[in-house]
């Protein structure tokens, strides 16, 4: 594993789920790993402070406060994210505002107020944490697809400019992991043996993805062992995407 004793990493939505993964195995390689979210994570080996990332203001006084308290940032994992489920004629002005301000307008947010901290570090990286459905749709998911291409193309940009400043840039696009939210999505339906059946037949590798899946490629991409990666979305999703859907045509 990269060692990262020494080296200060913020990680948005860093309370749960993903975030939580990816937080936790930079703890375990020895950073000091600051969560920017609205609830504090139960680790308390996790530093935190209150973010609302779709707050300029919010995230201004988030990276003072790293500066003064902390002495500086390495890596920036823009993770924070929200879904909504709403087909695209009956989304409201406000639910597409709400999904593309913390999946979009945060990550420009928190990258535009992290580069003159970053730019002072030896080994900079920003890991955006984007989504198949930025290559890919679900129905009902519009908003959702269309901030995580953003995020997708903003990772373009922010390696091309930050280039220059010793600053990498990397997104990753997960496939189906299973959280809680999805373990509880999963468990309505009845039959939760041909469901699983059904959902890990979607992954060559024969099941479903882990938080811990995406915490692995995330260290990877912040850490040294990738330093000519930059600008590119790695997708994590147990080769779905490279499986196109055969019909059942029967005997």
């Amino acid at each position: 594993m990269t060692d990262f004793s020494g080296k200060n990493v913020i990680v948005t939505g860093g309370s749960q789920n993903i975030g939580l993964a990816i937080a936790e195995k930079f703890l375990d390689a020895g950073a000091t790993v600051i969560i920017a979210d609205l609830q504090p994570p139960d680790n308390e080996n996790l530093q935190f402070i209150k973010t609302n990332i779709a707050s300029e203001g919010d995230v201004q006084v988030l990276m003072e406060t790293v500066q003064d308290e902390y002495g500086g940032l390495d890596v920036l994992i823009n993770n924070a994210g929200i879904c909504i489920e709403v087909p695209i004629h009956e989304t409201t002005v406000q639910q597409w505002d709400r999904v593309m301000n913390i999946n979009a307008k945060g990550v420009f947010l928190t990258t535009k107020h992290a580069f003159h901290l970053l730019k002072r570090s030896d080994e900079a990286a920003i890991v955006n944490i984007s989504s198949i459905e930025a290559l890919g749709a679900n129905p009902t998911h519009s908003a959702y697809a269309a901030s995580k291409g953003a995020v997708s193309s903003f990772t373009h940009n922010t390696a091309l400019e930050y280039g220059v400043h010793g600053i990498r840039c990397n997104a990753i696009a997960p496939g189906w992991i299973n959280t809680p939210f999805n373990e509880a999505f999963l468990n309505q339906f009845p039959d939760r043996h041909r469901v699983d059946a059904e959902i890990k037949g979607l992954h060559p590798v024969g099941r479903l993805g882990k938080p811990e899946d995406i915490g692995d490629v995330a260290l990877w991409l912040a850490g040294p062992n990738s330093s000519f990666v930059s600008g590119q979305t790695i997708v994590v999703a147990g080769g779905r995407m490279a499986k196109l859907p055969t019909p059942n045509l029967g005997d």
